[in-house]
């Protein structure tokens, strides 16, 4: 069996500085110098012969000593080192049938004067192979190359990849769609794999192993009924709740909601009792006869048990105007708007959606593979902006609480499954001041999920190209980054808050990086260097678009009017 120490001949130089960050090497001679370069692995002594030290080359620094600092008749000379941040150690294990053991955790520190090797393809592939797990039956989560040594691959933990959430971030164009794509590509061939990936711009929707979920009204679109809301995301939808006759309007709402579901559960569902029904149980309605009813309350006028006595309406019980008479017209006339957009027919088409079986026929289509497809992309890029939040938070929410309600056996778990978000700025926000609530309540949940996620079998992967401003509370329980490109100084501040104290000088490689070039650090991986990054077979569609070449040939471009202006009429692409 092949040992790290038979490769470490490749002696660069001798440890001259050691603090808790980095390590100060003074690098033997010129010729070892120019061979240097940034992201190198390089391996030094530990406390024993069995325990190894690893690092990543940060800098490389040629000092020369001016005369006038030198000493009469001292020759004049270069100060060649190089900087060394420690990444982990690694133990050999001696014995058949015992693995060597890589770890993170940094123990101890080299001395000064021991040895600093640089790591050849045999030693990368040795680290790299102690992380993986003769017994499992998984394929391995490859993502790409080491860029030190483009023989050696890049594998992450898929387990802890998912198990403690992951973030992928980088500016506009450096790669994230097709890092998804990437990771998308090797969780497929797992034979039970589950991703739910939401798609706000299109982009993935031309993968061919990926069942294609369109929320919209259209052909084969996937309705969200009014009676999948909770009274929080009703409230949001028409009620408004700066006027003075919001309160009229909330009771008069939940005055039908509430009747409705019990007179349902009474008809339909006759093993549950309907005293457990709230606002938010998930039981149908239908929205049309809630406007009806609320029409209806507007006009209503009560018997005051008193009778004319004379004149034409003799005989007649005098009214007095209801509770909700003349207080609900706003609110009616909110609720037909929002009808008659057929940007909303989502919600109130109600065809095929009045029963209790939809809920499972939706939730099936969403967590389950009825199509025979393992990843589902939820194409969100007809739901109106001022609903992209709420259906967001409103599927993830359903998600979660059908998996915390999922019933595991004796030695059974739930089966796992995991959220890509992409663009996750837009719905997890930092900045809560301009949220209203129900963004609000859409981002408890997946700061919810953030935390308690993992023991109900729910994962999150974030994707954003403004890390700055993502929610800080639920980027805390992300403990695996996927960094490509970031030049904004607010952004890489973000990313530096999100790694431990010994690799935040990795951030300086951060805007140096070519496009497919990524920093992965976390749990999931061995060792946190440049990784050159896998192409997908299948790409994305690139919101990319290439201006001057465009403008120079028109290849592959489109510019009709007509067909434009009809799908904004009907709001709908066809």
């Amino acid at each position: 069996m092949e040992k790290l120490t038979d490769f470490l001949m490749d002696s660069i130089g001798k440890v001259e500085g050691v603090d808790t960050k980095k390590i100060a090497a003074e690098v033997a001679n010129e010729e070892i110098l120019n061979r240097l370069k940034i992201n190198d692995i390089v391996v030094m002594s530990g406390n024993n012969a069995d325990e190894k030290l690893i690092g990543i080359i940060t800098r490389v620094n040629k000092k020369r000593i001016e005369s006038e600092e030198l000493e009469e008749n001292e020759e004049q000379f270069s100060a060649n080192t190089c900087n060394i941040t420690m990444v982990g150690s690694f133990y050999i294990k001696l014995g058949a049938g015992k693995a060597n053991v890589f770890k993170r955790a940094i123990n101890t520190y080299p001395e000064i004067n021991s040895e600093v090797y640089l790591a050849n393809s045999q030693t990368l592939a040795i680290i790299m192979n102690s992380l993986d797990d003769s017994t499992s039956k998984a394929e391995k989560l490859i993502i790409g190359k080491f860029a030190s040594n483009k023989e050696v691959n890049a594998v992450l933990d898929g387990n802890r990849f998912f198990q403690r959430h992951a973030c992928i971030v980088g500016s506009t164009g450096s790669g994230k769609s097709y890092t998804v794509a990437n990771i998308l590509e090797k969780a497929e061939h797992l034979p039970h794999c589950n991703i739910i990936v939401y798609d706000l711009h299109g982009e993935y929707n031309e993968l061919s192993y990926a069942d294609q979920i369109k929320i919209s009204d259209g052909t084969g679109g996937l309705h969200i009924p009014l009676w999948f809301f909770n009274y929080e995301e009703i409230h949001s939808l028409f009620i408004e709740s700066s006027e003075g006759t919001s309160t009229n309007q909330r009771a008069a709402v939940i005055d039908y909601i509430l009747k409705a579901k019990k007179e349902y559960i009474d008809s339909n569902l006759k093993s549950i009792s309907s005293d457990i029904v709230t606002a938010d149980t998930p039981v149908p309605f239908s929205a049309h006869a809630l406007r009806a009813y609320l029409e209806k309350q507007n006009l209503k006028e009560d018997g005051t048990g008193e009778f004319y006595k004379t004149g034409d309406n003799k005989g007649q019980e005098k009214t007095k105007r209801g509770q909700y008479y003349d207080k609900l017209t706003n609110l009616i006339t909110r609720l037909q708007t929002k009808m008659d957009d057929k940007k909303y027919a989502f919600v109130f088409n109600e065809s095929g959606t009045q029963r209790e079986e939809y809920l499972k026929e939706f939730a099936d289509r969403i967590m389950g593979n009825i199509t025979g497809k393992k990843v589902k992309v939820i194409d969100l890029s007809e739901v109106p902006s001022d609903m992209l939040a709420i259906v967001i938070g409103l599927v993830t929410r359903l998600v979660y609480d059908i998996q915390f309600w999922m019933t595991p056996g004796k030695n059974q778990t739930r089966h796992p499954l995991a959220f890509i978000c992409d663009e996750a700025h837009i719905y997890m926000a930092n900045n809560m001041e301009k949220m209203r609530s129900v963004e609000r309540k859409s981002l408890e949940i997946f700061e919810k999920i953030s935390k308690e996620g993992r023991k109900y079998g729910i994962a999150l992967v974030i994707v954003s190209q403004r890390p700055a401003e993502l929610n800080t509370t639920i980027i805390s329980q992300c403990n695996n980054i996927i960094s490509l490109k970031v030049t904004n100084e607010r952004d890489k501040g973000a990313v530096a808050a999100m790694m431990t104290d010994s690799l935040v000088g990795l951030v300086d490689m951060l805007p140096n990086l070519d496009v497919g070039e990524c920093i992965v650090v976390g749990d999931a991986i061995k060792l946190p260097t440049k990784i050159l990054l896998d192409e997908p077979k299948e790409t994305p569609k690139s919101s990319t678009i290439d201006f001057w070449d465009r403008w120079n040939d028109r290849e592959n471009t489109i510019y009709d009017l007509d067909s434009a202006i009809l799908n904004l009429v009907r709001q709908s692409r066809r």
